[in-house]
């Protein structure tokens, strides 16, 4: 098996997917647990995914991303949404409640150094959306590490109607007006993919201090 390195070396984005390709549920459900599972912030649980098949729902929703060809042939499709700044601190406080449930003391401590660094009125809505955005990039980062692992091709899009979408999935009951779909992703086997992997050089990459 490969490690890590070599999978993420080797790996390309995929540019277009096998419409008759499925992903097996098994791996499928690997990948959705591995993202469920990634690193939060402070373990704020501020992300929910919404998984999008082949089907009604997917052609709705095709205009929203361009007619994307990676969008309309993926075998799966992930939006993941995440709280933005209207719903950041009460979520906050249940992610707190679940944590510290009969440890008030503990709770006081740690929701004190949130409060402080969060909502101490330093941070702009602007600036706290950017705190919750980064965090869905984390999850979908795992998620391309896995899905590599498991031989599944990925795309992460960011390039989409993100005010279209957002006002479409909260008139549907699908999304919060305190979420906001901050990054998506596409899952299958690719039938085409991007070039040559550019990245710089492992000596303008890493300086050690």
């Amino acid at each position: 098996m490969k490690n890590l390195a070599e999978l993420m070396t080797q790996r390309r984005s995929a540019r277009d997917f096998d419409v008759n390709y499925e992903i097996p549920e098994a791996d499928f459900n690997d990948i959705i647990q591995a993202m469920r599972m990634s690193p939060s912030s402070y373990g704020i649980l501020g992300q929910r995914l919404l998984v999008i098949n082949r089907g009604e729902m997917r052609e709705k929703l095709t205009p929203f991303f361009y007619n994307q060809l990676n969008y309309v042939n993926a075998s799966k499709f992930i939006i993941v949404l995440g709280v933005n700044h209207k719903g950041l601190q009460e979520v906050t406080n249940h992610s707190l409640d679940l944590r510290f449930k009969g440890n008030p003391e503990g709770r006081s401590t740690y929701g004190t150094n949130i409060n402080k660094n969060l909502f101490g009125g330093n941070l702009s809505d602007q600036q706290l959306d950017n705190y919750s955005s980064q965090q869905t990039y984390i999850t979908t980062g795992i998620a391309t590490a896995v899905a590599a692992s498991l031989d599944v091709d990925t795309c992460m899009i960011g390039g989409f109607n993100a005010k279209g979408l957002a006002e479409f999935l909260i008139q549907e009951g699908l999304m919060h007006d305190y979420e906001t779909p901050f990054i998506t992703m596409a899952f299958g086997k690719s039938t085409k993919i991007s070039g040559e992997k550019l990245r710089s050089e492992l000596k303008h990459f890493v300086k050690e201090i």
